[in-house]
């Protein structure tokens, strides 16, 4: 489906092989892995030269099983809720048929990583590849894990960091073993289907994801909680879409675009229309290497001015309550209340990850149930020192982010930097990163942010030391 390489595509819809970039040389021989061809002669940073091949291993990346897919599939899901539960049935510890499907597809996750890690070498190796951000990812846990001891639900507090450790050492594992290209077409994939899904079900089981406007008590917004939420996932799958397609301009791609644009319409997500409007206007600014993406977005933009023009757009305010800017949704409130509770009763180890803000929460607004931010999640769960070492790994992505961006003009980079910057703004504003789509995003760009990072500064550093040593070369006397 997505295509994240130099060469020229002549296929509709075909999905690439990594590593994807470089060219192929006369005395590379063909290898066969896991039933697919790939070059032996690519390096990982994907750069043909002969040096290249010279100081780097030749890699191969295997292909993921049907089981191993699935598995991602499912835990990229969250998986769905399928029914309205009282926040206060997790604290007690209840049980029904979901909340064992939960346990299920979590602990054969579980499962992988370990299986994955028990490998002969695999630890020490994993250890040696782990970035920076991953070790504060690991320190974040371990202190949510110190705080869930004095939480009002510990099972119910480790069973989050337990899903948050899983995702991380997932993701990194998944990436290492198949590929960052291959992960990220996986990722698109599984917001295609819970796009799909939540189409479906708009149609078959409205209740499911239909809820009522500010406005209208009909079902009338496109929310989704109860599969996927259809505003991020939309998003997602825009950005996915948008950046790794060659030729936009064909049936198939167009009926997805289309479906993802009524999603996102009918979601009545402000903060998801404010993720794509800067996704275009990084386009316009950015304008990387995607012509099909460029002109998208230069169409999408003379489309909106002439439809404000003519005041043909849909006013939100009939909809969304034009008051809840300025407080985000009564959500400025609860977090200046659940810091309070914080810093007066447990300021550093905090009051239990994911659980004190279903205690806290409904306290001040029963409908927002809980902190509805991962940054005052951190907070509240975690105390004053889960929030510094998360703040710590969000600034770092934001540098890697921000000189990928300045650096490269390539369309992988562009999809990576941009559907971190969508998971941030997500995250920011109620969506969490222990499990579901939001979730395995950022911790995607947890492990592939540094690879980048690193492979641009290498060629950036070789780039110099070419430039240094031509003046010395031309000098030479051509005696010598």
């Amino acid at each position: 489906m997505l295509r994240y390489r130099s060469t020229p595509s002549h296929g509709l819809l075909n999905s690439a092989t990594e590593p994807q970039l470089g060219t192929r040389t006369k005395d590379s021989t063909q290898i066969r892995a896991s039933g697919l061809r790939s070059s032996a002669g690519r390096s990982l940073d994907g750069v043909g030269s002969q040096s290249e091949r010279g100081r780097k291993p030749r890699l191969v990346y295997r292909q993921a099983t049907v089981g191993t897919t699935l598995l991602f599939l499912l835990i990229f899901s969250g998986p769905p809720k399928f029914r309205i539960r009282d926040p206060e049935a997790s604290l007690r510890g209840d049980m029904d048929w979901v909340v064992i499907l939960h346990i299920l597809v979590w602990g054969l996750a579980g499962a992988w990583v370990l299986c994955e890690v028990a490998k002969p070498g695999r630890v020490t190796r994993l250890l040696k590849r782990l970035s920076l951000p991953q070790k504060l990812g690991l320190a974040i846990i371990f202190c949510l894990a110190v705080s869930a001891v004095i939480s009002n639900a510990p099972v119910f507090s480790f069973f989050k960091i337990y899903q948050m450790a899983t995702t991380l050492l997932f993701m990194q594992l998944f990436v290492e073993r198949f590929g960052h290209k291959r992960c990220m077409q996986k990722i698109f994939w599984g917001t295609a289907l819970l796009c799909g899904a939540i189409a479906i079900c708009a149609f078959l089981a409205p209740d499911v994801v239909w809820i009522a406007s500010d406005f209208n008590p009909e079902p009338s917004r496109l929310k989704g909680d109860l599969i996927a939420p259809t505003g991020a996932v939309s998003t997602s799958a825009i950005i996915l879409l948008l950046t790794g397609v060659r030729k936009i301009w064909r049936v198939v791609p167009l009926s997805l675009l289309g479906l993802f644009l009524g999603l996102l319409a009918f979601s009545l997500m402000r903060t998801a229309y404010l993720v794509i409007l800067g996704f275009f206007v990084l386009v316009v600014i950015k304008r990387p290497n995607a012509k099909s993406l460029k002109g998208l977005a230069y169409l999408a933009g003379a489309a909106a001015v002439t439809l404000y023009a003519y005041h043909w757009l849909p006013n939100l305010s009939n909809y969304r309550q034009p008051e809840d800017m300025a407080n985000l949704g009564d959500r400025a409130g609860l977090w200046s209340y659940l810091s309070n509770i914080t810093l007066t009763q447990s300021p550093w180890l905090g009051l239990g990850y994911y659980s004190a803000s279903r205690v806290y929460g409904p306290q001040y607004n029963p409908g927002l149930g809980n902190a509805h931010s991962m940054f005052f999640e951190f907070l509240v769960g975690g105390g004053l020192l889960s929030l510094a070492l998360f703040l710590a790994l969000c600034v770092t992505l934001c540098v890697y982010a921000a000189y990928l961006l300045y650096k490269n003009n390539d369309r992988f980079t562009f999809a990576v930097v941009s559907l971190f910057f969508a998971t941030l703004i997500f995250g920011f504003m109620g969506d969490a990163i222990d499990s579901g789509p939001v979730a395995m995003c950022f911790w995607y760009s947890v492990a592939v942010l540094p690879w980048l990072y690193a492979r641009s500064a290498r060629r950036a550093t070789r780039q110099r030391e070419l430039r240094g040593s031509l003046p010395m070369a031309a000098g030479v006397p051509s005696g010598f």
